[in-house]
């Protein structure tokens, strides 16, 4: 019998627009919320179903500060997982500062789940990862080391630093 994985908290719940900043002014209207300046997760080592090589990817991103788990959107982008062919709507369950992304990947195998998207840091350590939408009832898991993330502002610029050195999406401008 295979094991179950430790369990791990919800951290965000994704979803996929067509149009950022419509998205944010009609969410932040239906719920009240406050949502970040728009950043990019910018990255040249991006796998995915659309290509298994490591190419670029540079999604276009906020999170709610409020809620738990926190909602974030993603604008379409590319032609694989963030694409418009997934349209709108529900795109992922997130965990965050996952310790051993590697150990999650080996524990979900061992339960047939496939991987439908990953970055990499320079050093080759996984640190994002999604499991296949088909793998379980058309819903991705996405986990997220507890490294820095390559998080950068809508123009580019680098993010400030929070307390644990990872990029901040609310610090000043």
């Amino acid at each position: 019998m295979t094991s179950r994985p430790t369990p791990l908290v919800i951290d965000h719940i994704g979803f996929l627009v067509a149009d950022l900043e419509q998205a944010i002014e009609r969410w932040s209207l239906a719920t009240g919320y406050t949502f970040s300046p728009i950043a990019r997760y910018r990255t040249q080592t991006w796998t995915d179903a659309s290509d298994p090589e490591p190419h670029a990817h540079d999604a276009r991103i906020s999170f709610s500060r409020e809620g738990s788990p926190a909602i974030e959107l993603m604008e379409f982008h590319g032609a694989g997982t963030h694409s418009a062919a997934e349209g709108e709507g529900f795109h992922h369950i997130a965990f965050m500062n996952v310790t051993d992304i590697e150990e999650r990947k080996r524990q979900l195998a061992l339960l047939s789940f496939r991987q439908n998207g990953q970055a990499v840091d320079e050093a080759g350590n996984v640190i994002l990862w999604f499991t296949d939408k088909g793998d379980l009832n058309n819903v991705r898991l996405e986990y997220v080391s507890a490294d820095p993330q390559p998080i950068v502002a809508d123009d580019g610029r680098a993010l400030a630093p929070d307390e644990d050195g990872k990029p901040d999406l609310w610090a000043p401008r």
